[in-house]
């Protein structure tokens, strides 16, 4: 069974990807109107209702509950099951959940990026446009039953309007560079501090089904539903920021036996101040390594790449996959030629090879095996070898 094609491109039309990030990505909120037929194959209240009965996918964990601005505990909706592993876990009992929801309460379901072709579909179009791991969480909500005071997330958010209807309101304020550690994530500040932070309204606006609101990560914003029940999915995408290089530099600092070598006791000030210089020349060594800047884009590349299978089966060699970096690439006729011009140079396309490459550049990433049974007589390893090279697909296999 093939699975749903969607692009960001169209996830964000017609807003272009180019314009996207060139004007709003990490800058600004932006509201895109769509319409159903955007999010048809994405997502539905079906496609909820059918995962709810994925009874053992679901726990305390990934399925929480808020009402009017406050958690439920899980208490109030698990019942205590033994796993097969023979360890409990609290699983959510559907008559409960219908029972909280049919009482206003919001249903967050987490972890939803790879549940459903649809979802999958969209977090991969954005994961690949971004260059960085996505997340995905459903909410269904009540008429006129606040979830969630206004807040900021610690990620930027794409919104996608599923069913239903929902105000949202957007407000000027923004806070600087926020984390998931504590004093710099939304749960760190008070109730006081945040009403007061959030500034000004900047917009407010009805979501509907096929609507999109990206908010950068720190926009204070808040939302409340205004049809009986609404559905809307939040793609979260996060930043690799200074922490992580620090985070990276540790797993090579393992190879250094100063960095493994036991501490002397604090009295000892001598040995002490001995062995923290040692430590502080080895770290100095590797901070300049010519090939440590290098070790951090591979780390963030890989992060890029993060969620995404090549598993073939029952083939036994892994699926070759392919990010498409054609932000900004243009196809163009030239006499019986074609130029691929991107945004550094020009570059000569065969004409016979033109139909491929427009097809590559439609997507947002691609596998070898469904190129190949598209194009059957393509060369195919000469012209990925050729794109590869200009830079305008990354390889991931």
């Amino acid at each position: 069974m093939s699975e749903p094609i969607t692009t960001f491109r169209q996830l964000i039309a017609p807003i272009t990807p180019e314009q996207f990030f060139d004007e709003y990505y990490d800058k600004k909120a932006l509201y895109i109107p769509g319409n159903v037929e955007k999010v048809a194959d994405i997502c539905s209240w079906d496609h909820i209702n059918d995962l709810m009965q994925m009874v053992t996918t679901w726990s305390d964990k990934n399925l929480k509950i808020v009402i009017d601005a406050k958690t439920v505990q899980p208490v109030s909706f698990c019942e205590r099951v033994a796993n097969r592993d023979r360890l409990g876990s609290m699983r959510p009992q559907p008559h409960k959940v219908a029972q909280l929801f049919n009482q206003g309460a919001t249903i967050v379901l987490d972890l939803m990026e790879t549940m459903n072709p649809g979802i999958r579909a969209a977090t991969e179009a954005i994961q690949m446009a971004t260059g960085f791991r996505v997340s995905c969480n459903a909410y269904s909500s009540r008429k006129q039953h606040k979830a969630f005071d206004s807040h900021f997330d610690s990620m930027d958010v794409f919104a996608l309007h599923i069913e239903g209807t929902k105000s949202w309101r957007v407000y000027k304020g923004r806070f600087e560079n926020p984390l998931e550690r504590h004093g710099y994530d939304n749960p760190s500040h008070s109730p006081e501090f945040l009403e007061k932070a959030k500034g000004d309204l900047l917009m407010e606006i009805e979501m509907k089904p096929g609507d999109m609101l990206y908010l950068p990560k720190g926009v204070y914003h808040d939302a409340l539903a205004s049809t009986e029940a609404c559905l809307h999915l939040s793609f979260g995408t996060t930043q690799p920021c200074g922490l992580d290089v620090i985070n990276w530099l540790t797993k090579s600092l393992t190879s250094f036996p100063v960095m493994r070598q036991a501490l002397p006791e604090y009295n000892e000030e001598e040995a002490h101040d001995a062995l923290v210089k040692q430590v502080a020349e080895g770290l100095a060594e590797l901070l300049t390594e010519p090939t440590l800047a290098q070790q951090f884009r591979q780390e963030q590349r890989l992060g890029a790449f993060e969620g995404l299978s090549n598993v073939n089966f029952p083939g036994p060699e892994p699926l070759k996959r392919f990010r498409v970096l054609g932000l900004g690439v243009k196809l163009k006729r030239r006499g019986s030629d074609w130029r691929l011009t991107t945004r550094q140079e020009d570059h000569t396309i065969a004409a016979d090879i033109q139909p491929l490459v427009e097809w590559i550049l439609a997507r947002d990433h691609f596998d070898t095996k469904t190129m190949a049974a598209t194009f059957p007589e393509a060369d195919l390893d000469a012209l990925i070898k050729s794109l590869t090279e200009k830079k305008i697909i990354d390889p991931f296999y």
